[in-house]
């Protein structure tokens, strides 16, 4: 047996790095669950400064201290994913300094790469007694804005690609993982969009034993496919207010405190899922299993939001504008 934790989005941002110049560990409750099993999985969404600027084009943009990136070894942190729509907001010196760091701490990467060559390539790890493949890839609509010119490459979504990705590998290892950044258009919402299912499906057709995904920053519900398992998104692990472009935006509404570790134990013909809810108690990540009633409701409540369309775009227009109206709102000038 095998047991692997996937976390959501990391993110060092703001005073996180204010902890660690003072030596507060925010992650001291959930260390021990993270050290229990044999590897760590994690969305690191905010990588370090750099001494060149910042990518213009990406608002807002997230950067933390490289320093602060040790919170990972806390974390256990065995393979951090890269494929998202922050990975060059410090430019090219942000970028080389995260991945020094990552190599220098024995912490896999992928999904995105300053060669073109190497960006598709998954990592293929013996575990135990078990091969897995990690696959990462981001979608468009997550809006990366990495200039044409930039020198470097993100794994994108293309369904063809991965279609042809899993085949090559998946008569080489027991269990092919695909670990998405996707669901651009409803940033910020409860629930997935409306295709996201029928895309994770076909993933699972291809061959996929699971979908694990990215970007909302909400704890968003799962789909169990043929016996496999699809969450699309774990929402935030750890993030804080930050400061870009001389506005200070803010953890605005609870749902982006809330969050999971999903904990899944691999056997040779199938796997076992179980959950660790946590949540965001002033940059502290505790564990709260209250919030398993909450993600119960949600559930159910998919459930009639994918066979009424009608719902669908009730919830669509909720979050693509009620919700951004107040977040602008929320957030405020530094003065």
């Amino acid at each position: 047996m095998v047991k692997i934790s996937f976390l959501g989005d990391i993110a060092l941002v703001g005073k996180y790095n204010n902890l660690y110049q003072n030596n507060i560990n925010p992650f001291i409750e959930i260390e021990s669950l993270l050290k229990k099993g044999h590897y760590v999985i994690g969305n690191l969404e905010c990588l370090s400064e750099g001494n060149e600027g910042e990518n213009l084009k990406k608002k807002p943009r997230l950067k933390t201290n490289k320093v602060t990136l040790n919170y990972l070894n806390n974390l256990n942190i065995g393979l951090a994913t890269l494929a998202h729509n922050h990975v060059y907001d410090n430019l090219l010196d942000g970028f080389n300094k995260t991945i020094n760091f990552l190599d220098a701490n024995n912490i896999s990467h992928i999904g995105a790469s300053t060669s073109k060559e190497t960006v598709r390539v998954p990592l293929v790890k013996k575990i135990d007694d078990l091969n897995f493949c990690f696959l990462n890839y981001v979608t468009e609509d997550t809006n990366p804005n990495i200039p044409d010119d930039a020198p470097i490459f993100l794994n994108y979504f293309d369904i063809t690609k991965i279609k042809n990705d899993i085949k090559k590998y998946r008569q080489k290892v027991d269990y092919v993982i695909v670990l998405l950044h996707w669901g651009g258009r409803l940033e910020g919402g409860n629930y997935p969009d409306s295709d996201q299912p029928e895309i994770a499906k076909k993933i699972i057709d291809m061959g996929a034993n699971l979908i694990v995904g990215h970007h909302s920053h909400t704890l968003q519900p799962l789909d169990i496919y043929k016996g496999k398992y699809i969450f699309y998104s774990l929402g935030n692990f750890c993030f804080s207010d930050f400061e870009s472009d001389n506005i200070l935006h803010k953890l605005d509404l609870k749902r982006r405190t809330k969050s999971m570790i999903l904990n899944i134990q691999f056997y040779k013909d199938n796997y076992q899922v179980d959950f660790d809810f946590i949540k965001n108690n002033n940059l502290n990540i505790r564990i709260d299993n209250t919030i398993s009633i909450e993600y119960k409701k949600r559930n159910r409540n998919f459930q009639y939001l994918k066979k009424y369309n009608l719902l669908w775009l009730l919830y669509y227009f909720k979050v693509r504008y009620y919700y951004r109206i107040l977040k602008k709102i929320y957030n405020r000038k530094k003065i």
